[in-house]
């Protein structure tokens, strides 16, 4: 009946627009129920005999009309590539004539005087792309297409008739276009939505078709997870081909129904599809991996927020945009559409050529297909700073602008360094190119230049100074040089003196010894010459001893060296056996090693495999199970203990089973934007910018809170203000709570509070003397006072707990300090990039250190180690750097914008840091080369602490919480535990069971040997 309705429509006006919804089956509503009704011979004045030419808009509308008018003829497509390049430029310079080209070029190619003809314009929303274009050409090819068609439809002496498919959020684009308004208003179908009884049909029939049987809780299951959008009927039918696909290939026997494992197992329509493309994705080399990410890019586009549409491209162009060869591109392209794929078209087995049109197969791939959404947004984020860049580039040329300067020109550096424009690209979005590069290299020079010129007169100055300093220096060194000469000569002449005297007195004692000596002499004499004589007889008898010795020991010497060729010979041949057995056991423990090391590498590797497998899963069972499994996997083969993916699957386990280590603490009704921790009274402290603060302590393992205080001030001018809190300190010994925040009413004449927790009910001594936000709150150790920043961060306050007084006034606008643990320094870091470190003790003198050398980059967090020996800093590009003397000691990267706050646990083995990219990220120090664990990476992180005991990470989150109100917003603090041996334990006291054998082949492998998942359970 519909196909009928549309029938009419068209037999009525000559035209008919197909209008829906994205996915709603407009296109296979045509080729399915209207073009059969239509080649059986639908009766019309003229004649029952049709003819259908399809075409699509694309990157060139009437060129593609062109080319689709002359498909219809035989002898086109058997002619050769030259001949048909020829009559295409015929066809379109026809087209392009006049308003009557279409009717033209259909008579000159009509076959018989009895053939209907109809103009089939599949995605019509195509064309709008050129119309908002700001290329006039382009702008004047829309108008002229839809004038082609307009007219045709019109002339009443030709039976042209003229359908079109289009995306019911386009209908608002066609009013630009009047006769086109026209035509719509008076002949449309809008395509009606499937009941829930066609869906069920939908599903069952094909199973029933390929000799199969479904299960009724899989059709139910597949029912509800479509809802009632019509984007998701795509999604739906990729979702059943996988199904059927996984259930062909691992059914259990002959006869099973195809049930929820199988569909689970495809990962359900959520994934299926993103899962599906990345398998392609991740066979690709990372050569082909670069120019996938570029054709997908070139392919689609992203208008407003969140609306993606198709942008079909022609192949050679994707071939110039990415720099590389066409059959490059086209291996690309075949690992998206080969069998059972079907992700872009043309479809496979259709040849592809320079002219072939590049486009997906539907639009629900931006959006299903998580790499390919954020390859989107990075595109369309490209395109509006070269836009930028290009309206820049004209104004200045005309003498309305000048270059540009950081910060817009170190985020253009950036885009340029990143996205590394051609020419083919940049000419897409605006011609002048060329033009708009050479501004950013003109502005990059300049500036360059600038800080040159500046650096060059500091190094004057620095020079100057240095000379006159060393000419003085010289000068003293000079007359210093001299003095001490002096006194040495004088030191020396003495000394001499008392040595001439010595020396006299000396020499009168050794006259009367050497006489004495001459005496004793003579008599020696006369006693040596008769021992000369005893000695050359003596002689004579040693010579002839001799000459026998050497006899004998030449003979001993010729022995000896027989026994040590002997020796050595023996020794040689051990040796090299024993070399040769070394290497024989060698070879054999490297062949063991190398086994055991690639059963470590699979293990592993199935070790996030089903860490995150268990994250798709919707029984809590089976999820606690592969979660667990994970982690034994991981933690028998020496994997990363805190490896994201076996940390999220254990959490996200006991987060199903409502485990208090993962359970939220409600009670604000605002952002949470400080939490500190108590060891002394085992508590938590939370305070907020609805200005209440909680206690929160554990009873068997579960926290609950009470409320402590809440500050809220009437005002003639509203119903009232709170007090936000923005900083909080606990007293050492655990008595005393210092509030730092704002009362919006008067920010010049701000006061810090101190609420004695003993006592809550008692009024809060307040203290005067802030300007403005008061942020960084750090107790002293002795508890006698607390530091805080002020006045926009210009200014560093100490308050002796009554009164408050300004100890450090920076010039530099510092963005966050800390206290060292032993209470002796301060630091401090600022907005230009430096590193400030105060010694308490001496008067806050200053150490100023310029710890990235000159980059254009806010430093926004600073913590000191827990041991005080070193500093952590976070700066604005999400850079975590380890400073050890104003020297960074290593840099850790992960985050992708500014840091937010920097905090340790109380043992100093764990870092957490809180970024606006939305996540708060885990740092094991003792394995600072491996990757953080993302703890979360959706909502926005206001606060953070360690529990007590170290246990956990409670943070205040600010999120749009699932299944309520768009506008109503999730203020709970939650909580991750941070001992990944723990929640492993935990799990296993929840689960009742192990894995089945059954479980295990189907998630794990059925070729590895079944194991117990919790060995205190049965197998």
């Amino acid at each position: 009946g519909q196909s009928d309705e549309v029938l009419l429509k068209l037999s009525k006006s000559r035209f008919v627009g197909v209008i829906g919804p994205s996915g709603s089956g407009k296109s296979s509503f045509i080729y399915c129920g209207v073009l059969p009704i239509l080649y059986g011979g639908f009766l019309t004045d003229a004649s029952p005999n049709w003819e259908v030419i399809v075409t699509r808009p694309g990157s060139g509308p009437i060129d593609n009309l062109a080319e689709s008018l002359l498909k219809t003829a035989k002898d086109y497509n058997l002619a050769d590539t030259e001949d048909k390049k020829i009559k295409r430029t015929i066809v379109s310079t026809l087209l392009r004539s006049s308003s009557l080209g279409l009717v033209e070029a259909i008579q000159q190619s009509r076959r018989s005087a009895d053939i209907n003809y109809l103009v089939l314009v599949d995605q019509f929303e195509e064309l709008f792309r050129f119309k908002d274009s700001t290329d006039p050409n382009s702008v004047n090819e829309s108008l002229a297409f839809i004038n082609l068609l307009m007219e045709a439809v019109n002339y009443e002496d030709s039976p042209i008739y003229v359908a079109i498919t289009m995306r019911s959020d386009f209908i608002g684009d066609c009013a630009q276009f009047p006769e086109l308004t026209r035509k719509i208003n008076d002949s449309h179908y809008l395509i009606p939505q499937m009941t829930r009884e066609q869906k069920r049909r939908a599903i069952e029939g094909p199973v029933a078709v390929g000799n199969a049987n479904i299960a009724p809780r899989l059709v139910q299951q597949l029912l509800n997870d479509l809802g009632d959008n019509p984007d998701q009927l795509p999604i739906l039918q990729h979702a059943l081909m996988r199904t059927w696909s996984y259930w062909s290939r691992y059914k259990d026997y002959e006869g099973e129904l195809v049930d929820l494992k199988h569909y689970e197992a495809i990962g359900t329509m959520a994934e299926a599809l993103s899962m599906h493309a990345n398998e392609a994705f991740d066979e690709l080399d990372e050569d082909q991996q670069r120019i996938c990410e570029i054709m997908f890019k070139a392919i689609t586009e992203k208008r407003g927020e969140n609306f993606g549409i198709r942008r079909p491209t022609r192949l050679n162009e994707i071939a110039s945009i990415a720099d590389v060869s066409e059959n490059d591109v086209i291996a690309v392209i075949e690992k998206f559409r080969e069998p059972g794929r079907s992700l872009l078209t043309p479809s496979y087995g259709t040849p592809l050529h320079s002219r072939s049109m590049i486009d997906i197969s539907h639009e629900s791939l931006m959006r299903i297909w998580v790499r390919l959404k954020n390859w989107v947004d990075d595109e369309a984020d490209a395109v509006q700073m070269y836009l930028r860049l290009a309206e820049a580039a004209a104004m200045y040329q005309v003498g309305k602008a000048g270059l540009w300067r950081p910060p817009d020109l170190q985020l253009a550096l950036n885009w340029q360094a990143k996205h590394k424009p051609t020419l083919v690209w940049g000419q897409r979005y605006n011609p002048a190119f060329e033009r708009t590069i050479i501004f950013l290299e003109y502005s990059k020079k300049e500036f360059e230049t600038e800080q040159r010129i500046k650096e060059l007169e500091q190094k004057r100055k620095l020079e100057r100074a240095r000379t006159t300093a060393i000419v003085f220096g010289i000068l003293m060194v000079i007359a210093l040089m001299f003095l001490i000469y002096a006194f040495i000569q004088r030191g020396i002449a003495v000394e001499k003196e008392k040595e001439a005297k010595n020396n006299l007195e000396i020499a009168t004692k050794n006259e009367k010894i050497a006489k004495d000596e001459k005496l004793k002499a003579d008599e020696a004499r006369k006693n040596a010459e008769q021992e000369r004589i005893k000695a050359e007889a003596a002689k004579v008898e040693a010579i002839a001893a001799k000459e026998e010795a050497d006899k004998a020991r030449a003979q001993a010497i010729e022995n000896l060296a027989k026994a040590t060729a002997a020796e050595k010979a023996a020794n040689i041949a051990k040796a090299e056996a024993i070399k040769a057995k070394d290497a024989a056991q060698a070879s054999e423990k490297k062949a063991i090693e190398a086994k055991r090391d690639a059963d470590r590498r699979r293990y592993l590797s199935i070790a996030k495999s089903i860490a995150l497998k268990s994250r798709q899963l919707n029984d809590t069972v089976q999820q606690a199970l592969l979660a667990q499994q994970a982690y034994n996997f991981n933690k028998k083969y020496d994997g990363y203990p805190y490896d994201d993916d076996i940390y999220n699957g254990l959490h996200a386990a006991l987060d199903e089973n409502n485990h208090p280590l993962t359970r939220s603490l409600e009670g604000h009704t605002k952002a949470a934007r400080a939490i500190v921790t108590s060891v002394k009274t085992n508590s938590l402290f939370s305070g907020g910018s609805d200005g209440k603060i909680f206690q929160w302590k554990q009873q068997g393992g579960i926290w609950t809170g009470k409320l402590l205080k809440e500050f809220f001030m009437p005002v003639p001018s509203a119903l009232g203000i709170y007090y936000q809190i923005y900083s909080m300190d606990v007293s050492p010994d655990g008595n005393l709570l210092a509030i730092g925040g704002l009362y919006s009413e008067n920010r010049d004449a701000n006061y810090a509070m101190i609420v004695d927790i003993n006592n809550p009910g008692a009024e809060p001594k307040k203290i005067a003397g802030f300007k403005s936000d008061i942020e960084n709150i750090n107790f002293a150790p002795d508890g006698k006072g607390f530091f805080a920043r002020s006045n926009s961060g210009h200014s560093i306050m100490f308050s002796d707990l009554s009164t408050s007084k300004e100890v450090i006034n920076s010039k530099e606008k510092i963005t966050s300090i800390d206290l060292s643990p032993d209470g002796s320094k301060l630091a401090g870091v600022g907005e230009d990039g430096n590193l400030y470190i105060w010694d308490v003790k001496r008067n806050f003198a200053a150490t100023k250190y310029n710890i990235l050398k000159g980059q254009l980059n806010d430093v926004l967090a600073v913590a000191f180690t827990p041991d005080g020996g070193e500093v952590v800093v976070g700066d604005q590009k999400g850079e975590v750097r380890i400073i050890n003397n104003g020297i960074p000691r290593r840099t850790l990267s992960g985050h992708t914008s500014q840091i937010e706050q920097i905090k340790f646990n109380h043992a100093g083995t764990f870092m957490a840091t809180v970024s606006k990219d939305k996540t708060l990220r885990l740092w094991n120090m003792k394995e600072l080369k491996e990757q953080p664990t993302v703890l979360s990476n959706n909502d926005w992180v206001w606060s953070m602490a360690f529990s007590p005991d170290d246990e956990q990470i409670m943070a205040g989150m600010h999120s749009v919480t699932t299944g309520i109100r768009k506008t109503d917003t999730d203020y709970t603090i939650h909580a991750w535990p941070t001992k990944i041996n723990t929640m492993a334990g935990e799990l296993c006291g929840i689960l009742k069971r192990n894995l089945t054998k059954e479980e295990w082949e189907i998630f794990v492998a059925d070729d590895l040997p079944y194991e117990v998942t919790c060995s205190n359970l049965p197998k």
